[in-house]
């Protein structure tokens, strides 16, 4: 099944994420402010979560409409459709995010009125209310307002992708990762290639340049964090056959 689906990215980078998904996944992708938008499968949602090395998050787009007022927010939730997303067993939370400064709510109160919105269109679809679990959600919803566009988004990565597997110890100047790739790849740098980093810190740059040219994919050495292994509408099996063929 296609999903419209919206990715975070680094500010500024947002055309070197777009062409790194349509490289993975061979679909177009629509640069916006911090963020991309495409269309995906589920098994397109595994690998950009497996493979991505410039993305953040990954997010299937349930609602994008106009909110003005904190009714308008609480309306387009309450439109969706969550039966398809989250169990009548599961638990869920909500993350606001407000990037505008004139509107008359904050983003906790965005986060609550999606939440309640959530908790009565899934009991009047199913008769049943939903439990709230802020602390540790088998499923993480978020909603983002930017110039009265407000997204309303399924988060299927969890903990972001910038977070890799090898940062084991945190240097005071580090550099973020998925800032280094995005580096390596606007230089046009080739595997064939040497590659001098003059003023190498913590080694990000270089240790990201190794992983490209392994053709290592960083989010498979973290499976068990993504979010997605939770996720109703995403098999299981098939994140693990996804992995192990990226692996091999």
């Amino acid at each position: 099944m296609k999903f419209e689906c919206f990715a975070t990215t680094i500010m500024g980078l947002e055309d070197v994420a777009a062409r790194e998904c349509r490289e993975i996944l061979g679909v177009e992708a629509r640069p916006d402010v911090g963020k991309i938008f495409f269309e995906a499968d589920e098994d397109d949602i595994i690998r950009l979560n497996l493979i991505s090395r410039t993305i953040h998050r990954i997010f299937v787009l349930l609602s994008r409409s106009r909110a003005e007022v904190l009714d308008d927010v609480y309306r387009a939730a309450r439109s969706v459709d969550y039966t398809g997303f989250i169990g009548a067993d599961q638990a869920f939370a909500v993350k606001g995010e407000r990037h505008s400064k004139d509107k008359p709510f904050t983003s906790m109160d965005m986060a609550a009125a999606v939440g309640r919105a959530v908790i009565e269109s899934f009991r009047e679809r199913t008769g049943v209310r939903l439990r709230v679990n802020l602390d540790n959600p088998d499923v993480q919803l978020y909603c983002l307002i930017r110039d009265s566009e407000l997204l309303i988004g399924l988060d299927t990565t969890g903990k972001s992708l910038h977070r890799r597997y090898y940062r084991v110890y945190h240097h005071r100047a580090a550099l973020q990762p998925s800032i280094a790739a995005s580096m390596l790849m606007l230089s046009g740098w080739r595997r064939e290639e040497a590659l001098l980093d003059p003023m190498c810190g913590s080694g990000t740059i270089p240790i990201e340049a190794a992983l490209m040219a392994l053709k290592v994919p960083p989010g498979a050495r973290r499976l068990s964090d993504l979010a997605l292994n939770k996720l109703k509408f995403i098999d299981g099996d098939r994140v693990r056959e996804i992995a192990e063929e990226l692996e091999a």
